[in-house]
């Protein structure tokens, strides 16, 4: 075989092998493509098409109830959003300051974090590592001399929202205050009031104050912001805005409205986040703040219904500085009263609307002592703005303010004797003395600032009611009247006139004292419906003197048989 045979056949030896290969590789893909389609077909298209009919079609109706029973469990066993107390955190009372350094290196050995510290109270805030509980972090931390308790740090949050009350869109039903608050509280002269609070600093421990709003800018004092722990107290949520408004608000609005106390100085603490929720340990902390800075009346919009072992002291610390604590009674039209608003040496504030009635949602029962506006009142808002705001959060302001009123004139006056004044100056509403709806009343601010030797004669009849309310025709009722006297002195030999329907009499009142109220009780038969009436039930309490406000002697009602 020559050498050109050999090429030849080395060539087409080459060849083959190409074609070989080219053939089998290009037939592999095409297998492999095929068993993609297949695949495919038989196990990605059929998935897509349950999943797309499972989601959309609920044939099984029993199937669907089981679906949603499953997911309940999910958010009804979240304990800590149930729990009254701040999840993964507790409060620390240790022995005293000296060994704060020691104890901070143990509790980080053991994963636990110093937050905060109130050195006047000996307490701390810690932090727990991720997966330890609270009665975990108890056990470790009994082992620890210096630690003398532990104690939960509890939630706070502002009071229900209602400010949307749909009474108020019902004819007579509730009241709006709207600019007659100062009105209802009989702070009437408007020379008198620029003055009122002078020199007196209102801490508002809240959701942080608009300070460069014009009604607040020139009393605003710099304060503290212990949700963020910085200076900065811009308000966010605007319930802060409209309690301050109510205090101090300057009147530089359309319908120059002012608040209780122009003239006192407003310390704004920021205590709640912009959601309206904050814990304890920032109240006490504010608390401290505030009378370690001078306060002298503490605002408190605020509340929890979780008892605060720590809330007290702090409380306690702060009348035993000279402060009046003043609290909202809560929103939620209960016979219950939040907290601290319940504690003993706190003024507690319910509820009222333009025409001195119950307002619907404030919180009642034996805790409430006073009453003031808080049905739509108008006040300052956030960006310079103005607004409508309702809830006891508004009527707490009107009595801080008050109280802010009353020492400015009596600077040397003790929390428990402002406390009792207050008390002593509220104008009756409901049945004789304090009850469960209004306390001891509505704050009268005339009242409040008159002087012990003033010589002022001032009766009214501040209740008339029937027993029962629903008034039956031909029905034995007793109507009720409450006689009290307003004045500084007492009143001898007085007058209750009366008329109950066409029955008219009189009797004698012998001796009523300085702020004591007497109630009359009298029977009465409803008519018959069968004729056409038309009843005047009317009181007059009469006195001698000169009466300071002869305005508020008389009341009468006009009943009518529905036609």
């Amino acid at each position: 075989m020559n050498r050109n045979t050999k090429l030849i056949i080395f060539f087409l030896i080459i060849i083959s092998a190409l074609f070989y290969f080219k053939f089998h590789k290009n037939k592999k893909i095409n297998i492999a493509r095929e068993n993609y389609k297949n695949i495919t077909k038989k196990k990605i298209i059929p998935n897509i098409k349950r999943t797309t009919f499972q989601s959309t079609n609920f044939v099984d109706c029993n199937q669907q109830k089981m679906s949603i029973e499953r997911a309940k469990p999910q958010i009804s066993t979240n304990k800590a959003a149930n729990s009254p107390f701040i999840d993964g955190e507790l409060i620390l009372r240790v022995s005293n300051d000296a060994v704060m350094k020691k104890l901070q290196n143990q509790l980080e050995d053991k994963g636990i974090i110093v937050m905060r510290r109130v050195d006047q109270l000996g307490l701390i805030r810690v932090k727990l590592p991720e997966g330890m509980t609270a009665e975990k972090a108890k056990k470790i931390l009994e082992e620890i001399d210096d630690i003398k308790e532990t104690l939960p740090n509890v939630k706070t949050k502002i009071p229900k929202d209602v400010s949307d009350n749909p009474l108020l869109n019902q004819s007579g039903k509730v009241i709006a205050v709207a600019d007659k608050g100062n009105e209802l509280m009989k702070n009437n002269d408007p020379v008198a009031r620029a003055a009122l609070g002078n020199n007196v600093i209102v801490a508002l421990l809240d959701t942080g104050v608009s300070d460069t709003h014009p009604d607040l800018s020139a009393q605003t004092l710099p304060g503290y912001n212990f949700v963020d722990d910085n200076i900065i107290t811009l308000d966010e949520n605007s319930h802060g805005t409209a309690c301050a408004g109510i205090i101090i608000g300057a009147g530089k609005n359309q319908e120059n409205v002012k608040g209780v106390a122009p003239a006192a100085y407003l310390l704004p603490v920021k205590v709640m986040g912009e959601n309206g929720k904050g814990n304890s340990f920032a109240v006490i902390e504010g608390i401290v703040f505030a009378v370690d800075r001078g306060a002298k009346v503490i605002n408190l919009s605020i509340g929890t219904a979780a008892d605060s072992k720590i809330l007290r002291e702090a409380i306690d610390y702060a009348t035993g500085k000279g402060a009046i604590i003043i609290a909202a009674a809560g929103n939620d039209g209960k016979q219950t009263t939040l907290l601290p608003a319940a504690y003993e040496n706190v003024i507690c504030v319910g509820a009222v609307d333009g025409a001195k009635n119950h307002a619907p949602f404030s919180n009642y029962g034996e805790k409430i002592d006073v009453v003031a506006p808080g049905v739509a009142v108008y006040t300052s808002a956030p960006d310079g703005g103005y607004k409508y705001f309702s809830g006891t959060s508004a009527a707490a302001p009107f009595v801080s303010g008050a109280v802010a009123a009353l020492l400015s004139e009596n600077p040397n006056m003790s929390p428990a004797d402002a406390m009792v004044k207050v008390l002593r100056c509220a104008d009756n509403l409901g049945a004789a003395n304090k009850d469960d709806i209004f306390g001891n009343g509505i704050v009268n601010i005339k009242r409040l600032l008159r002087k012990s030797g003033d010589d002022v004669y001032d009766a009214a009849l501040t209740t008339l009611y029937f027993e029962p309310a629903e008034l039956e025709p031909g029905s034995e009722v007793k109507a009720h009247f409450v006689l009290q006297n307003q004045g500084t002195r007492t009143i001898n030999f007085a007058k209750f006139l009366y008329q109950l329907g066409e029955e008219k009499d009189e009797k004698p009142i012998h001796k009523l004292k300085a702020g004591e109220c007497e109630e009359i009780i009298l029977p009465w038969t409803v008519p018959d419906s069968e004729k056409r009436i038309s009843a005047r039930i009317q009181g007059y309490f009469k006195i001698s003197e000169a009466d300071d406000e002869p305005d508020d002697n008389g009341k009468a009602v006009i009943l009518r048989n529905a036609e």
